[in-house]
């Protein structure tokens, strides 16, 4: 499915400015990463390619206190993500503000 995941400490990705990720604690999270690897660049923030387990390309780019996620997913996105999220203290939510989790999708109140 083609959809946006934003990885985020906040309750709605919209208020990730409020407790965010610091830009570099992603870059050391991400260039410690072996699954991920820099695909571009916007401006001087570099946009992370990460290679899905069904083969699916998504693009990681930080903005805001969050990392946004974009690309196509044909299976379970909690798989891929669930466990990057925990290792930055954050979360798994869709554009709606649901949750995704290892035991899975959490709908906003």
């Amino acid at each position: 499915m083609g959809y946006e995941l934003h990885i985020t400490r906040a309750k709605r990705h919209c208020d990730s400015r409020k407790n965010p990720i610091d830009l570099s604690e992603w870059l050391a999270y991400a260039q410690s990463s072996p699954t991920l690897t820099v695909g571009g660049w916007d401006g001087d923030i570099p946009i992370f390619s990460h290679v899905c387990g069904d083969g699916s390309d998504v693009s990681l780019t930080w903005a805001d206190g969050e990392i946004m996620i974009k690309g196509y997913f044909t299976t379970d996105p909690a798989n891929e993500f669930v466990p990057m999220a925990t290792d930055l203290r954050a979360n798994v939510l869709g554009d709606d503000d649901e949750r995704y989790t290892e035991a899975g999708v959490v709908e906003p109140c």
